[in-house]
Order: C-alpha cells, then sequence, then structure tokens
C-alpha cells in the first residue's frame, strides 16, 4: 500500500484541523485528501456514497481498493503517520479497540461542537465569511496622495520609534 485516499468534510473545522495536522506529520504512506461528496471523490469512487456511507463519517480508501470507515478509517490515517504508526497498532488491540471505536465515535459525532469549542473554523467556513465582507475602496486623503515614500512625516521627532530600525 502506497496510498491512502482520506475523504473528509471541508466544511467541518475539525477536520480541516486533521487535515492540516496530518500534512505536517511524515508520512509512511502517501495521504491524499479529497472532500467528501465532490466531484473528484465521485469519480474516484463512483458509488462510494451509494454503498451506505453517511457523510459525517470520515472514510479512507486505498490505493488497493480497501474501504475503512469510522474508527478503522482514523487508525489508518494513524498507522500512516511515522510517529503514529505504533498507537494504530496499540489502538487496533482487542483490548483498546472499543475504547478506541468510543473515543473516534465521540468526536465524529461531536465533530460540529469539537470545533465550536476550539474555535476551530474549515477553510470553506472562513472564505464563506470573508466572502460576505464588503470592502471598501481605499481613497487617499489628498495631503497624503501626493507625499514622497522617502520624506519623513513632518511630525515624527528624530529618535522616535521606527527611525533608528
Amino acid at each position: 500500500m502506497d496510498l491512502l485516499y482520506v475523504l473528509y468534510d471541508p466544511r467541518c473545522g475539525l477536520c480541516s484541523w486533521a487535515k492540516r495536522w496530518m500534512r505536517r506529520q511524515v508520512a509512511l504512506v502517501n495521504l491524499r485528501f479529497i472532500p467528501a461528496r465532490s466531484p473528484l471523490a465521485e469519480r474516484l469512487f463512483p458509488g462510494l456514497d451509494r454503498a451506505g456511507l453517511a457523510p459525517q463519517e470520515l472514510v479512507v480508501v486505498s490505493d488497493q481498493g480497501a474501504v475503512y470507515r469510522d474508527d478503522s478509517a482514523w487508525i489508518m490515517c494513524l498507522f500512516a503517520l511515522e510517529d503514529y504508526r505504533e498507537w494504530s497498532f496499540r489502538l487496533s488491540h482487542p483490548l483498546l479497540r472499543p475504547l478506541a471505536r468510543q473515543a473516534f465515535t465521540l468526536l465524529s459525532k461531536q465533530r460540529s461542537r469539537v470545533s465550536r469549542w476550539l474555535s476551530l473554523a474549515s477553510e470553506v467556513e472562513i472564505a464563506e465569511a470573508l466572502g460576505q465582507v464588503n470592502v471598501p475602496a481605499c481613497a487617499l486623503e489628498p495631503s497624503l496622495a501626493t507625499a514622497s515614500f522617502d520624506e519623513k512625516p513632518p511630525d515624527q521627532a528624530p529618535g522616535a520609534l521606527g527611525e533608528n530600525e
């Protein structure tokens, strides 16, 4: 296995944070992040949505065609990362697997709430918020429009902050 496709919710702050975090890690298996239910996901994995996978679940697909859902998907993401591979083995152990399943299920089902608690906004949410801001055009004051950038402002005294920096 050389590649794992990670289908994530781009509107979820926690999912977006997890994606950024995983990208910063050293990966032993390449990770390719694809927004779930996107045209690319539909093209690469036709029928995956019709296979009963809810959009709120993390889904990982290997380059060999294996599909991992829920806690198995999270464990596969850890498996791909050098510093967390040992954790993937430990969490797969029969004694810990039920606890891992509970933790990952809690995170998955409460990801919107966790995102709000931790103030994690996705890139999509930030772009939508910024897209609604009406930015006025810049207008220079007449006195500033003719000023030279090489000139010192007349009110700046010698030794003022910024002169010697």
